[in-house]
């Protein structure tokens, strides 16, 4: 039975700490626990594993300056043309 339904059932509503209470539980017990068909590993123990391999984040990220003015692109010119041009050509003389 869906947790809402559960949940509904005995009166309560379902918010973001009931979600993670019944998510974190189902995670350790059931899906973090059985062997990947892939690996043939439990993910929790192949996470312990790489763990050891995973860099730390840097402390602050460098912000990028923006470029000097003689380094923006030239503006382009704009191939479309004014409306009132192609009103002029499809109009038919009658």
């Amino acid at each position: 039975m869906p947790l809402a339904a559960t949940l509904k059932s005995s009166g309560l509503k379902l918010d973001v700490v009931a979600a993670n209470v019944h998510i974190g539980r189902w995670l350790s017990e059931v899906a973090n626990a059985r062997v990947h068909a892939t690996t043939q590993e439990r993910p929790d123990q192949r996470l312990a594993l790489e763990r050891a391999a995973l860099l730390l984040l840097p402390s602050r990220v460098p912000l990028l300056k923006p470029p000097a003015r003689s380094e923006l692109p030239p503006p382009m010119e704009s191939l479309q043309h004014p409306l009132s041009v192609y009103g002029a050509l499809l109009e038919v003389p009658a």
